[in-house]
């Protein structure tokens, strides 16, 4: 059955009545037999110009006035007695056909915004009720600015327009820039889009426009806006647009910004201006070196700018990288127009590298251990005389130079030099475990020294993991420790540290075939190691687990501690998201079942988590799980509360129902329990479950708003073979598109995850 707000209005008055009929008050008590709805308007509408507010009231002593409040101060009195049958047919005992009211309230006496509108009835005995306030939007003006867009770029003379709509009527509007009035638009313009979609306005002209000359500002960032002013006298201004006005612009193609160049480098690109190109000059590092040879041409920057009518707007000058140190210099362009303004284009920076390398290997951020080749390659006009090769900044060796390397060759022809290479064995067991730096120095013949970016690497001799337990989990009992050592002298002892206090000595050899396949140049198959930690030994709460390892050298290696929590008391909750793998479950536009499910649980676990609990999960991908195995999978853990996670879904194609149901365990005789025949009927586990079900479907409803299916029992093998607590809940239609969209959404997820998580506490807090 679909259900609208006034039959909502009829049964929430109706059981207010009917409590009244059957526990009557006192004689000497008061009690409001007044009741009433606002049909119109509803909760977060849009109002604009005059707008009908009506519904109705029945009271048994009469109704004296109604009375209409807009901001919770009274706008004026309601006509009450408009014929309202439904009303009559709903609640006969108030024998009253005409209990309708209605107002006719002129919202352009109010501000454009968000507002409250509430009904106030004194009755004939002078008692007052008052009905919940609907909040509403008020929209007399609106208007939309077309052109120009936000952050385009703007020159010469612009068409500025848009349109406006004004329940009031338009009086002016004003184009401002940079917040000064420049101008008054005309108004009137077709805009049968505009109507089209504003059909209540009654405007197909509601178009404005204004040609703006930007010759008149600077060019640069301006911002543009629209004011318009209601006949009424109400001044309405539209977000303002960010635009750059250019009525001089250029650029310059070569050399891009973060290249490297040397020799003669052209430098080139291209300028327009309104008032002509006077001269353009080349800076390098903001001195003048030179000026451009303008008038080249560029038909792509006539196509592109073609109301600068300028086919020749090319300008280049030969750059003498030679005259200019190795490093970083900017390059910028500077032009002069015939009008005497200067505008200078942003700089570009680039490297002047007459000597050239790049360092190969080892790579940034790498790890190294045991014998590295250090390799690259280096190229200098002058020559090369020598490579030496720098650890944390001290010289340790010279590369040998001259290796074959005709990719550096066919990159970089104009040097003429195939064997451009260097090399050098670095023995890394000279150094400390750890971050060092690695740095490349070239000496040309001419003297000049070049050095490469350092190359920042970890040594490690000794390295290792943690594998169990992970950070941020939750244990309790005996926990095994375990992860695996590697170590190029060997590994005298792993201590395990909680708190970082010792509490024993892990056994070190087991085998790791995956560490070593990873690993092969530490040739230790056995590098894993292990270790039972008694967790009750200590206060439940935050700790922090963490391995040290000492090397047969005397090194010591720590691992990264991990930070977990014992918790010898959490409650524990196993997790069913329903279906998946081979059973997708229901499917509807696109979407399984098997997904949401379990979309919907990991959201549930992270919450649950978070608040301490120990979580166990049917399924934490797309798998194929029996029903069987789900339960036994539960029992065998001993968890304290099963919950299975369902999407519903309708037979027969009928895609209307929507809505929450959740079920709790009914013994019914053809259906015998097959592994949990002593507690499937215990009367203890089934009130226990009902609680369980009734608190998370609660919450479903009170955090989603959706539909109530309510709850029921039920011989589903999930509930039946279960052994602890538990509750099975679909959370909505997967085949109903309105409830589908917003089932697949992170958000609406959230709130079903924290409805079934908050369930879960409040049954803790009784059990």
């Amino acid at each position: 059955m679909k259900i609208n707000k006034n039959t909502v209005g009829f049964i929430l008055a109706g059981i207010l009545l009917l409590l009244y009929l059957k526990f009557p008050l006192p004689a000497s008590a008061e009690i409001n037999t007044a009741i009433g709805y606002m049909d119109r308007p509803i909760s977060s509408s849009s109002l604009y110009g005059t707008q009908e507010i009506y519904g109705w009231f029945l009271d048994e002593s009469e109704v004296a006035k109604i009375e209409v409040l807009v901001d919770g101060a009274v706008a004026g009195q309601a006509v009450y007695g408009d014929a309202r049958p439904d009303v009559q047919k709903f609640y006969p005992q108030f024998k009253n056909g005409n209990a309708g009211f209605h107002y006719s309230l002129d919202t352009t006496k109010f501000t454009d915004g968000k507002h409250t509108v509430t009904i106030k009835e004194t009755g004939k005995n002078g008692h007052v009720t008052t009905l919940p306030a609907s909040t509403i939007m008020i929209e007399n003006s609106l208007g939309f600015l077309d052109k120009p867009a936000s952050g385009s770029t703007m020159s010469g003379t612009q068409n500025v327009y848009g349109w406006f709509l004004d329940a009031g009527k338009v009086a002016k509007i004003e184009v401002l820039v940079d917040d000064t009035v420049v101008g008054q638009a005309f108004y009137g313009d077709d805009r049968p889009d505009v109507r089209k979609f504003y059909p209540q306005f009654k405007n197909g002209k509601a178009g404005f426009h204004f040609s703006l000359d930007t010759t008149k500002f600077t060019d640069g960032k301006h911002t543009v806006t629209i004011k318009e002013t209601s006949s009424n006298g109400h001044v309405t201004t539209l977000p303002a647009r960010n635009i750059t006005i250019e009525n001089a612009l250029g650029f310059m193609d070569r050399p891009a910004s973060g290249s490297s160049i040397n020799g003669t480098q052209n430098v080139y690109g291209w300028f327009l201006d309104q008032s002509g190109v006077g001269n353009i000059e080349v800076l390098v590092d903001g001195i003048v070196v030179g000026q451009a040879v303008y008038g080249f041409k560029r038909p792509d920057v006539q196509k592109f700018y073609p109301q600068f009518k300028n086919g020749k707007s090319g300008y280049q000058y030969a750059l003498d990288t030679t005259k200019f140190t190795d490093g970083r210099h900017t390059v910028a362009i500077r032009e002069t127009g015939k009008n005497g303004r200067v505008t200078t284009l942003p700089a570009s920076t680039i490297n002047i590298d007459n000597a050239l390398g790049f360092l190969d290997k080892p790579s940034s951020g790498s790890l190294i251990n045991g014998t590295q080749n250090v390799y690259g390659w280096f190229l200098d006009q002058s020559g090369v005389a020598k490579i030496e090769i720098l650890v944390d900044g001290a010289v340790v060796g010279h590369a040998d130079y001259g290796d074959a390397r005709p990719d550096v060759q066919r990159f970089y022809p104009q040097f003429k030099n195939g064997k451009s290479g260097y090399h050098y064995a670095l023995d890394t067991t000279k150094f400390s475990d750890g971050q060092h730096t690695i740095t490349i120095r070239e000496m040309g013949r001419n003297g000049q020294v070049t050095t490469l970016s350092d190359r920042t690497v970890t040594i490690q001799n000794a390295l290792g993991f943690l594998d169990s337990p992970k950070p941020g989990t939750s244990i309790r009992g005996k926990q095994k420790v375990y992860g695996w050592i590697l170590d190029n002298h060997g590994v005298e002892k792993v201590e395990v540290l909680v708190d970082n206090v010792v509490v024993g000595q892990a056994f070190y050899g087991d085998t790791r075939s995956d560490v070593q396949r990873f690993y092969p140049q530490f040739h230790n198959g056995k590098a894993g190691f292990h270790y039972e930690l008694d967790t009750t030994k200590f206060p439940d709460g935050q700790h922090t687990i963490t391995v040290r390892e000492t090397s047969k050298n005397g090194h010591v290696t720590i691992l990264p501690a991990s930070t977990v929590t014992f918790n010898q008391s959490s409650k524990t909750v196993f997790l069913d998201p329903g279906h998946g793998g081979s059973d997708p479950g229901a499917t509807a536009g696109g979407y399984k079942e098997a997904d949401l499910n379990l979309s919907v649980a990991k959201k549930v676990q992270a919450i649950l988590l978070n608040r301490g609990y120990t979580v166990y999960m049917a399924r934490t991908a797309n798998t194929y799980l029996s029903l069987l195995d789900r339960s036994k999978m539960a029992n065998d853990l001993k968890t304290d509360i099963y919950v299975s996670i369902h999407t519903n879904s309708t037979a027969g194609g009928e895609t209307s129902v929507n809505g929450i149901e959740s079920y709790y365990y009914k013994y019914f005789p053809e259906y015998p329990s097959k592994i949990n025949e002593d507690m499937h009927d215990d009367p203890d586990r089934i009130l226990r479950s009902v609680t369980l079900t009734n608190l998370i479907q609660e919450n479903l409803l009170d955090y989603t708003g959706a539909n109530d299916r309510g709850t029921a029992g039920d011989t589903f093998s999930v509930l039946r073979e279960s052994a602890m607590p538990a509750t099975l809940t679909e959370i909505g239609f997967i085949n109903n598109s309105s409830e589908r969209k917003k089932l697949i959404t992170d958000s609406y997820q959230n709130l079903l995850a924290r409805a079934i998580a908050d369930g879960i506490d409040q049954y803790f807090k009784i059990y």
